[in-house]
C-alpha cells in the first residue's frame, strides 16, 4: 500500500465513546499528535463538556465539538453526520470506540436482555458510521478508520457472548474492508486490546475473571498510544501487549468449545461470589 503520512492538521477526527476509557485517551493522544479539530460523541453531555475542557487545557488551539447522543438508536449515525456537516469539518479520521459490556446469561431475562442494544452500538453503528464517512475519505484519497477490537473477539466468551461476538465482527470487518481499500489511500486499522483499566471498578473491573486477571490489566493511555500507532501504520489487527498475544496464541491451539468451557469455568456464572 502506498500511503501518505497522516496529516493531523488537515480535517477533523471523530471519536465515539470519547469520554471514558480507551476512547477518551485516544482523543487526548490525537490532540497530542496535532489534531486541530476533534469531534467527540457520547451519551452524557456533562461528561462531554468536562472532557472538552480537559482537551482545551491540553491544547487551547484545538477546536473540540461535542455531540451528545445514544449511538445505539437507529438513525444515530445519520444525525452525527448531519451535526458534523453543520461545522463544515471534513472527517479525516473516524475512531469507532463506543461500546459496553455486561455479564449475563443470554436470553435468561428477555425483557432486560442487553444483547440487541449491544449489537446496535458495537456492530450496526460501526458499519453505519463507516458508511457515512468512508466514501468521502476514498474520494479525497486520504484519511483513516480506527476500530476497537478486543481479545474477547478471538474466542467464544460465555456470559459475555454478544460482546465477544461483536468484537469478532469488528476484527473481521476491519481486515476485510482494509483489503477492499488497499489502493484508495485510506487507512483502515484495528487495535485489539485485552483487559484494560477502564471506568469499571474492582479487580477484574466489575467481575470475576479468575486466572484471566493474571494475564495483566493494561492502562488505557498505553492502549491509546498503541492504537494511534496502529492507525498510522495501517495495521490490519494488532493485538496489544505481549501478555495478550501469548493468551491469544494459547487459545488458538485449543478447539473453540474447549476455550468456551475453560473461560466459563474461570469467570463463573453471573451472581457467583457475590457478584451483581
Amino acid at each position: 500500500m502506498d500511503l501518505k503520512p497522516l496529516d493531523y492538521s488537515n480535517g477533523a477526527a471523530l471519536v465515539t465513546g470519547g469520554t471514558s476509557g480507551i476512547g477518551k485517551e485516544i482523543s487526548f493522544e490525537l490532540v497530542r499528535r496535532g489534531v486541530c479539530k476533534l469531534v467527540i460523541v457520547a451519551q452524557n453531555e456533562d461528561e462531554l463538556n468536562e472532557v472538552a475542557g480537559e482537551l482545551h487545557k491540553l491544547d487551547p488551539a484545538c477546536e473540540v465539538h461535542t455531540i451528545a447522543t445514544d449511538l445505539s438508536e437507529h438513525g444515530a449515525a445519520a444525525k452525527v453526520r448531519e451535526n458534523v456537516d453543520t461545522k463544515g469539518w471534513p472527517v479525516e479520521i473516524l475512531v469507532n470506540d463506543a461500546g459496553f459490556a455486561r455479564k449475563y446469561v443470554f436470553a435468561e431475562n428477555p425483557k432486560s436482555d442487553p444483547s440487541l442494544a449491544m449489537v446496535d452500538l458495537m456492530v450496526r453503528t460501526v458499519v453505519d458510521l463507516s458508511l457515512h464517512f468512508l466514501p468521502d475519505m476514498v474520494q479525497r484519497g486520504r484519511g483513516g478508520i480506527l476500530n476497537l477490537g478486543s481479545t474477547a473477539g478471538y474466542s467464544p466468551v460465555p456470559f459475555t457472548a454478544v460482546y465477544a461476538a461483536s468484537k469478532a465482527f469488528v476484527i473481521s470487518f476491519s481486515q476485510a474492508i482494509r483489503e477492499e481499500n488497499r489502493d484508495s489511500g485510506v487507512r483502515i486499522a484495528c487495535i485489539v486490546p485485552g483487559i484494560t483499566d477502564t471506568n469499571l471498578d474492582g479487580d477484574g473491573h466489575g467481575e470475576k475473571r479468575g486466572v484471566l486477571d493474571a494475564v495483566g490489566i493494561d492502562d488505557p493511555a498505553d492502549v491509546a498510544k498503541g492504537a494511534v500507532d496502529v492507525l498510522e501504520n495501517n495495521e490490519a489487527a494488532r493485538t496489544f501487549g505481549w501478555n495478550n498475544k501469548l493468551l491469544a496464541a494459547a487459545q488458538s491451539l485449543l478447539p473453540e468449545s474447549t476455550n468456551a468451557h475453560l473461560i466459563a469455568k474461570s469467570r463463573g456464572r453471573p451472581g457467583e461470589d457475590g457478584e451483581a
